[in-house]
């Protein structure tokens, strides 16, 4: 291992990383830089925390100001050659940029001015202290997976923490819609393997338990409400973009319409979709994803628009069979999807809505096929001996019966492959199998309410002040939580 290795660490509202960056510091000798980006009360503490050893930090939105005209085009064609990323996919799928801002539009010249600031940013950072490793968590918005994308290129060494989809484990890899896995990794892999930890039904326990933590009761929403309108946040909305266009009546008047249609749109599931689906007639489920997520912004970047992906399947089914769709639980937290959404697949002649409450295993286990644009009903689909298709990309795809869509032409096609497809279930246990030396004990989504309950105002409201015996005790507490997840980054530096 190098004897100081210089890393840098993405440092926000989520306080992971600065919590590894705590533990880090007690076992590694090395030169430890930070990219904050932060809302403007937390900010406070960054500039004056003395717990661990930053030699630098930027705070990101410090270096970025919309109102530049002079855009540097020529800068932003060299970046796409140089680094062979497309920018518009990246920009085009940030929810504030685009589709999922109810406050405030972003003119081109405005999308433009961010990324060249932002990018011009990066470079300097990464020319001047030309770090060994990145390390971060898997990318939520544009300009972290930009960096990110940024260092794989410079063959700086990513370590990116993603749910390793099985056991609720967690994993460190550079690509978050692969895990960096080679398409003959199965090989290897004796047919008796042992499933490491059969109850894979961990996930499902544990991300329910997390949608009760994300609503918490009426009294913990009205200590948030005051909190935030007694707060001063003009210059939150001046310098972050992402709190452009917002007032306190704008966002009062957001939230109470937010609530209003969640109610509203529930109701019309209530009175629309199936509650009890027949499990008997011959179907291809489709489980919808959450909008506004990264599952699809960032790795099913073309697929994003789920109407008409499901169009696309509605088409390409054989004759006797129905599609049976279902809205993801979590959709909830978005306030579900707009009823004239639900009108739209409704009108589909051979769909049938099935009610998000119904069970999602049930409906894996009954199917003929599961179709998907990402995410782990394909992989449970192998376990219970069923075939799937995914449109995104999703480590789990090295799996023989999960079939990825290259070509929408070719559709049909597909699916009646998949469809004859014989499924090995002991291809699940092979899966875990290859990820099982890399994963370790750490859970996201009990990190994140913790994080909530111990920072957050009401359990809602982030943008508060916190001191640094606020996270002395945050971190002291977590000690155990974080303990696994310090030592999975030390076991890879090491080999470095």
């Amino acid at each position: 291992m190098l004897k100081k290795p210089k890393v840098l660490f993405w440092l926000n509202g989520v306080y992971l990383h600065y919590s590894l960056a705590y533990y880090l510091q007690k076992k590694i000798d090395g030169e430890f830089f930070g990219i904050v980006d932060i809302n403007s009360k937390p900010k406070k503490f960054f500039h004056e925390q003395n717990l661990v050893n930053f030699k630098k930090m930027w705070y990101y939105h410090d270096f970025i100001n919309t109102k530049s005209k002079n855009i540097d085009i020529d800068y932003l064609l060299n970046f796409e050659k140089k680094y062979k990323i497309d920018l518009w996919k990246y920009a085009l799928n940030e929810r504030f940029f685009y589709l999922h801002n109810p406050f405030y539009k972003f003119t081109k010249n405005e999308i433009l001015a961010i990324l060249e600031q932002e990018l011009k940013l990066f470079e300097s950072i990464l020319d001047e202290i030309n770090p060994d490793y990145f390390l971060t968590y898997n990318p939520v918005f544009h300009p972290q997976l930009l960096l990110l994308e940024m260092c794989r290129a410079k063959q700086i060494k990513v370590l990116s923490m993603c749910g390793a989809t099985v056991n609720n484990l967690s994993i460190l890899v550079e690509n978050g819609a692969t895990f960096d896995l080679d398409s003959n990794a199965m090989a290897s892999v004796p047919s008796n393997s042992q499933n490491s930890n059969p109850q894979v039904d961990l996930y499902n326990a544990d991300f329910k338990e997390y949608l009760k933590g994300r609503n918490p009761n009426v009294t913990k929403k009205i200590t948030a409400l005051k909190d935030y309108l007694s707060t001063d946040d003009s210059d939150l909305i001046k310098s972050n973009y992402q709190y452009y266009g917002r007032s306190k009546s704008k966002v009062f008047l957001n939230s109470l319409l937010f609530e209003y249609n969640k109610f509203i749109r529930y109701r019309f599931l209530q009175k629309n979709s199936i509650i009890q689906p027949d499990l008997n007639t011959p179907f291809v489920y489709f489980p919808m994803n959450i909008d506004e997520e990264m599952n699809l912004l960032h790795y099913a970047p073309f697929f994003t628009n789920q109407i008409e992906v499901i169009r696309h399947v509605a088409k390409s089914i054989p004759i006797d069979h129905v599609l049976y769709v279902k809205d993801h639980i979590a959709s909830k937290l978005r306030g579900w999807k707009k009823i004239d959404y639900y009108k739209e697949l409704l009108d589909i002649p051979n769909l049938k809505l099935i009610h998000p409450l119904f069970d999602n295993d049930e409906l894996v286990k009954k199917s003929k096929l599961i179709i998907t644009i990402r995410g782990t009903s394909a992989l449970k689909a192998v376990k219970f001996g069923k075939p799937s298709i995914l449109f995104g990309e999703e480590p789990f795809q090295i799996i023989p019966s999960i079939f990825t869509v290259k070509n929408l032409n070719l559709l049909p096609e597909l699916i009646k492959e998949a469809l004859h497809c014989n499924v090995n279930s002991e291809d699940y246990k092979k899966y875990e199998t290859v990820l099982s030396s890399r994963t370790f004990r750490f859970n996201m989504y009990d990190y994140e309410l913790t994080r909530n309950q111990h920072f957050w105002s009401g359990g809602i409201h982030s943008n508060v002040l916190i001191s640094e015996k606020d996270m002395l005790s945050f971190l002291e507490n977590n000690e155990e939580k974080l303990s696994d997840l310090t030592n999975a980054h030390i076991k890879i530096m090491s080999k470095n």
